[in-house]
């Protein structure tokens, strides 16, 4: 019996993992040797495959990147209709840039230090634009560099946060296929899994956080309270600028700007003085425990409660 094989008999997936071998051209002549094969190649889901394999799977990171919130200006584009199009005017997009490859990777490395510098101006600042900033310039060095895993290690961190932990996930997960050796992204993606399993019971198992008319639950209210006595150092009710920069230190591990502590008391409640109040103190938590409970469970363990019973950890321990 013969055991002749001809390209007529080859299936979808084996012709999809042969056309990832093979440039646009070996496609085009390949594609001309029968039917079978002219009908496969000339596939959407080829030339996608081939285009993510070969160029990054940019579409994806944008969409994660924009449902966080970021805004990504020109950097956010429409998939293709026409994937084959896309392909080749991306081939030859790269094939032109290899001719100043040097001026390229010179103009990403530029652009990967500042979205550096961003990310470190975020921790001070908590300008969410300059998030939106470092991923744009993320994007774009990926565009011409998709084996780039530091970008996908930053733009991980972005997402990381700004508390999008199962998207920072799926971002890191894609670098980690680019690069499986680089330890930043593996170091990230176990913190991150981390935090996910120790937070993971408490949207149902934990001590509430909100009672029934979505104000802060009693417990959460007691835990608050002792929080903010600890650092209205002067016992007057209230937490100056220098107490409640003590309070956001110990929390977030940056100090504030000054226009931010103005702010805090303005938008959520002050005395006289301007200095932010008890109430405002929990109207702030009553925002962000709507927003995000896992948060503010994980803010009360910063100041030494369980973020889950509501009680103090020396409490709980003993308990």
């Amino acid at each position: 019996m013969s055991t002749n094989k001809t390209f007529d008999t080859l299936t979808e997936d084996l012709i999809e993992i042969l056309a990832s071998y093979l440039e646009p051209l070996d496609m085009v002549h390949l594609s001309a040797t029968c039917k079978h094969l002219q009908k496969s190649i000339n596939r959407p889901e080829i030339w996608e495959h081939k285009a993510v394999d070969d160029f990054g799977d940019r579409f994806t990171i944008t969409s994660i990147l924009d449902s966080a919130g970021l805004d990504l200006g020109d950097q956010l584009k429409p998939e293709p209709s026409d994937w084959r199009q896309y392909y080749q005017e991306r081939h030859a997009a790269m094939t032109k840039m290899n001719a100043s490859a040097d001026d390229q990777i010179a103009q990403s490395e530029k652009d990967y230090d500042e979205a550096q510098e961003l990310l470190r101006g975020f921790q001070s600042t908590g300008d969410v634009d300059s998030l939106s900033k470092a991923a744009q310039l993320m994007v774009a060095v990926l565009d011409n560099f998709p084996g780039h895993a530091g970008c996908y290690h930053l733009l991980g961190f972005t997402l990381y946060v700004l508390n999008e932990l199962e998207d920072a996930l799926s971002l890191l997960e894609i670098g980690s296929m680019v690069d499986p050796n680089y330890e930043p992204i593996s170091e990230l993606t176990r913190e991150i899994q981390a935090l996910l399993e120790g937070y993971g019971s408490t949207m149902t198992d934990g001590a509430p956080l909100l009672d029934n008319a979505k104000e802060l639950s009693a417990p959460l209210k007691a835990a608050l309270t002792a929080i903010f006595n600890s650092f209205d150092k002067d016992m007057d009710g209230s937490l100056k600028p220098s107490e409640l920069s003590d309070f956001v230190f110990k929390t977030n591990g940056s100090r504030p700007p000054a226009a931010f502590l103005t702010q805090m008391g303005i938008q959520f409640g002050k005395d006289s003085k301007g200095y932010l109040t008890l109430e405002g103190f929990f109207n702030f938590f009553l925002e962000q425990t709507l927003e995000d409970p896992i948060e503010t469970r994980r803010d009360l363990e910063k100041h030494g409660w369980d973020g889950d019973r509501l009680v103090r950890c020396d409490i709980a321990r003993n308990a």
